[in-house]
């Protein structure tokens, strides 16, 4: 029986994933390198500190990461400062997690204060029984650490939660961890070895059927 839901946050519950990808390769301009759009595709769904150290390994000693770093969050910052869209289908979907009484919990590649950041907007975090943030885990996605931390502190086994992920790395987190799991693509397409196993659906309002699942 389902007793959890856990989410990821970048591309599945804000649309910011677009916003991450202007930033990241406007950083990269101002030093006249690029980042193509092939490329920023293996960044989705993985921790900034993995994916500056991949800028490293490409690039060398071209760029100066450290300046790199604050231009790209100086550029998200400024683009994001009224706040980052909703993806279509979050408040249904967390409506009916609460009419069923199902924990939720946010399990994320971003920083904790990225994480509040975009929720500054609304009461949305407070209605949450757990956050996992970058902070929280060595091995990020798509290692399984941050799933299986967030159902042992939810106090549930893996089979009892649900993982909503918009990318591929998420999506194999979760499924390493024994979670099920639904994706709901953002920027990329599930590959076919994930589309295999997993559910896909349209939108986060499309999960709701899925909750009454046994």
């Amino acid at each position: 029986m389902l007793k959890a839901v856990l989410f990821d946050m970048d591309g599945l519950i804000f649309d910011s994933e677009s916003i991450y990808k202007q930033s990241w390769q406007f950083a990269a301009l101002e030093q006249g390198l690029a980042i193509s759009d092939d490329f920023y595709q293996q960044f989705i769904g993985v921790q900034d500190s993995q994916c500056e150290q991949r800028l490293v390994d490409y690039f060398q000693s071209a760029i100066d990461i450290h300046r790199y770093r604050t231009i790209r969050d100086q550029h998200y910052h400024s683009l994001s400062s009224d706040g980052v869209p909703l993806k279509p289908g979050f408040e249904p979907l967390l409506t009916a997690i609460k009419q069923r009484d199902l924990l939720m919990a946010i399990v994320t590649s971003s920083q904790r204060p990225d994480v509040e950041r975009n929720f500054s907007k609304g009461n949305y975090l407070a209605q949450f029984d757990l956050i996992i943030s970058a902070e929280d885990v060595t091995l990020g996605k798509p290692n399984p650490d941050c799933y299986q931390m967030a159902y042992q502190r939810l106090d549930v086994s893996s089979n009892e939660c649900l993982v909503l992920e918009d990318s591929n790395n998420g999506v194999k987190a979760g499924l390493a961890a024994g979670c099920k799991v639904v994706m709901i693509p953002d920027l990329l397409p599930p590959d076919a070895e994930i589309e295999r196993k997993v559910t896909l659906a349209t939108s986060l309002s499309a999960v709701i059927p899925l909750l009454d699942e046994r």
